[in-house]
């Protein structure tokens, strides 16, 4: 028993370190797929009905992580409507228990009709990350772009309306987990259950 617990957490680490990334990609990234990020941020801003707040990382073409918040009668004030880990959307299937995070409801099926999005949704927007190597975003202002990870955290994008002034990009920049990359784009890292919440890669010469 222990020793296939030891030969699982060895096949983890060895698929962790081979998937890491770091800014150099970021920025590789970037400069390669730039008018395609842009059109996938208007895309997915466009496709989240006004005030809901959308979170997606897919962990494979048809399994996602899904957090959708909705909005309430208090004006900017949004409640969560959805939260679930390894969805398969096209073969969803409720979970039972219930548990602290749990939103409003556990039908995916009520999601999709307030969202007014469909498998196929799911499936194009699966498409347009790929075509920018990456895995998860977030609307809003700024958009969040996850890119990839890093041991267990995540890399990603930061994508404002419109370019940060002199103070925004100081503001954007913490030597740790944050740094002001150009123009409208920060990289931000995303700290897992473990590890540290900053990267040297961030740290300002």
């Amino acid at each position: 028993m222990i020793k296939n617990l030891l030969c699982l957490l060895f096949i983890g680490i060895c698929a962790a370190s081979c998937a890491n990334k770091d800014s150099s990609d970021l920025k590789r990234n970037y400069r390669e797929k730039i008018n395609e990020i842009k059109e996938l941020k208007e895309y997915f801003n466009k496709i989240v009905p006004k005030n809901y707040i959308v979170r997606i990382r897919y962990n494979d073409s048809d399994e996602i992580d899904l957090f959708v918040y909705q909005p309430t009668n208090i004006p900017g004030k949004t409640e969560l409507l959805f939260q679930e880990w390894n969805v398969d959307f096209e073969d969803y299937v409720a979970s039972k228990k219930s548990s602290y995070y749990d939103g409003r409801t556990k039908s995916l099926e009520e999601v999709k009709k307030k969202l007014k999005w469909s498998n196929t949704t799911f499936n194009e927007l699966y498409d347009k990350l790929e075509n920018v190597n990456c895995i998860g975003i977030t609307n809003g202002n700024p958009t969040k772009l996850e890119y990839g990870f890093r041991g267990m955290g995540v890399l990603s994008y930061l994508i404002f309306d419109s370019n940060l002034n002199e103070q925004e990009q100081k503001e954007s920049s913490d030597d740790c987990s944050k740094m002001f990359y150009k123009d409208n784009v920060v990289f931000t890292f995303s700290s897992g259950a473990i590890g540290s919440f900053c990267i040297p890669d961030f740290k300002r010469k």
